[in-house]
């Protein structure tokens, strides 16, 4: 099982539905409002989305439309994510999409003029089994520097050192400043899974992020960690991580 974790983002005054723009993606196909389905990942596995004024949010492709667009309720009505943040999670039932088919994100808000809207969406290849395997946990750092409103892609540092060998992780979490959203680049792997971010260490994850409920984000090698793709509000400079991980070799 394989997932990734794309966005939609801009700033817009729009009281009823429309279209916001997709952020670039070097996995991806996107083009203006457009996010096509890649075929390794044709299922709509899960959604969140996010803003200070937001009121309404709505995912749409012409597979969706066969029997409804997925409104996504609640919306996370804050310029970062709240503590345990509300998204849809498809991750056990997840939605069949057509592959190259493109998929918009639609928001309205309810501000006085152009405010921040993002919406997240989870890509991935079919229905997730949860990990019960023996899981453990390692903190890391990041020293990026990030771009605001768009995936700037940094180190991480570990601050122990793990035995040689293979590891899956089968949950995360990030903080940072400003940070919304986060995923893993693997080497040689085309999938970038990731999560929801959190700005400080009060706040809770979403429910099944952590500890394996969204069963294996991708496998490294102890000499070639992944790097990491932050999605941040603000120009952030220093990120901490939980890594859950599960010693596979």
């Amino acid at each position: 099982m394989s997932f990734h974790l794309a966005a939609y983002s801009a700033s817009v005054d729009q009281a009823a539905l429309a279209a916001i723009a997709a952020v670039a993606d070097p996995s991806l196909t996107v083009s203006g409002n457009n996010i096509q389905i890649p075929d390794f990942a044709p299922f709509l596995m899960g959604a969140y989305a996010n803003g200070v004024n937001i009121s309404r949010a709505q995912l749409q492709s012409p597979s969706l439309r066969r029997v409804v667009n997925p409104e996504i309720r609640p919306v996370d009505v804050s310029v970062t994510p709240t503590t345990n943040p509300d998204m849809m999670d498809l991750f056990k039932n997840p939605i069949k999409l057509d592959v190259s088919e493109q998929m918009q994100g639609f928001t309205a808000e309810s501000g006085a003029g152009a405010t921040r809207m993002n919406l997240f969406v989870w890509l991935g290849d079919g229905k997730t089994d949860i990990i019960t395997d023996q899981i453990f946990s390692v903190r890391c750092t990041g020293a990026t520097t990030l771009t605001a409103f768009n995936w700037t892609n940094g180190q991480m540092v570990f601050d122990q050192v793990l035995p040689v060998g293979d590891y899956a992780i089968v949950g995360a979490r990030c903080e940072s400043a400003g940070l919304i959203g986060f995923r893993f680049v693997f080497q040689g792997s085309t999938p970038r899974p990731g999560g929801i971010g959190v700005t400080g260490p009060g706040l809770f994850d979403p429910k099944n992020q952590r500890f394996g409920g969204w069963g294996v984000w991708g496998v490294f090698n102890s000499t070639t960690p992944p790097t990491v793709d932050y999605f941040s509000s603000s120009a952030d400079s220093a990120e901490i991580f939980s890594l859950d991980l599960i010693r596979i070799g």
